[in-house]
C-alpha cells in the first residue's frame, strides 16, 4: 500500500489537479466522467481529421490517470467524514479503492480500444490518400519525430507523387 501512496503523493507534485468533469451520468458507461472525443465523418479530408485530433491519442489514457486523484480526493474526504464504527472503517475504505480499480480497468480497456480504431483509421486514411502499404506506413511512423500533420507531409513526400495540375482553360 506504500507503493501506490508513494505514487499518489508523486502524481500530486508532477501533475496539476484534473479538469472538472463535463458529463452527466450514463448508466451504460459509468467509468467515463468525460465527453468523448467527436471525430469527422469518413468523408472529410485526411488534414481535417489531423487537425481535429482524430489521430492523437487515446484521452482516456490521462483519464486514467485522473483517477488516481480522484480516489485520493475520495478517501481523504472519506476518512475525515466517517461516523461509523471502526470495524467497518477498512471495509468501506477498500469498497472505494474497489470502485475506483474497476473505473481504471475500464478505462484501460476503452483506451486500448480506441487506440486500435484511431491507429487502424489512420493507417487506412493514408494509403486511401497517398498510397503505399501498411508496412511502409508504419516502418515510417515509428522512426519519424514530429506531429501528425508533419508526418503526413513527409510521407507525401516520400511517395513522390505528382503534383496535381490544374485543368487548362481554354
Amino acid at each position: 500500500m506504500s507503493v501506490i501512496q508513494d505514487f499518489l503523493e508523486w502524481k500530486a507534485t508532477y501533475d496539476p489537479t484534473p479538469p472538472k468533469p463535463n458529463k452527466t451520468y450514463n448508466k451504460f458507461f459509468w467509468w467515463r466522467r468525460y465527453q468523448e472525443h467527436k471525430t469527422l465523418s469518413k468523408m472529410a479530408s485526411i488534414w481535417d481529421k489531423a487537425k481535429n485530433g482524430d489521430y492523437d491519442v487515446s484521452p482516456y489514457w490521462k483519464q486514467r490517470e485522473w483517477e488516481f486523484w480522484f480516489e485520493e480526493q475520495e478517501i481523504k474526504k472519506f476518512k475525515t467524514t466517517y461516523t461509523g464504527a471502526m470495524e467497518n472503517f477498512g471495509w468501506a475504505e477498500r469498497q472505494i479503492t474497489k470502485l475506483y480499480w474497476e473505473r481504471r480497468k475500464r478505462l484501460l480497456n476503452d483506451a486500448e480500444r480506441d487506440e486500435l480504431n484511431r491507429w487502424t483509421t489512420f493507417v487506412k486514411d493514408v494509403k486511401n490518400s497517398f498510397g503505399g502499404n501498411e508496412d511502409q506506413i508504419k516502418e515510417m511512423f515509428e522512426s519519424f519525430e514530429g506531429t501528425i500533420p508533419e508526418f503526413l507531409e513527409a510521407y507525401k513526400n516520400s511517395r513522390n507523387l505528382p503534383k496535381i495540375q490544374p485543368p487548362p482553360k481554354f
